[in-house]
């Protein structure tokens, strides 16, 4: 198995870091303001339906967001402990 040095682990990790930035974001910028329908677009049970799908997106997102974080977490933990 070939082990990559330092320095290409560490331009591996910066690139992963830079790649991770715009989609933490995204994500929590959808996450607090999502996508939402019109309330008058919706009546009855289809209104009392899309109100849980919005809530299910609004947590899907969170998990999304939080996985990234972690990510971004370990990646910079990495870095750290290759020296900077």
């Amino acid at each position: 198995m070939l082990i990559p040095d330092a320095p290409v682990l560490r331009a591996a990790l910066e690139r992963q870091q830079s790649a991770l930035a715009p989609v933490g974001r995204l994500l929590s910028a959808a996450a607090t303001f999502p996508p939402r329908l019109r309330p008058e677009d919706w009546r009855g049970p289809a209104a009392a339906a899309c109100e849980r799908l919005e809530s299910q997106l609004v947590h899907e997102l969170r998990r999304a967001e939080a996985a990234v974080e972690a990510a971004q977490r370990e990646t910079r933990r990495a870095m750290i402990e290759l020296g900077g």
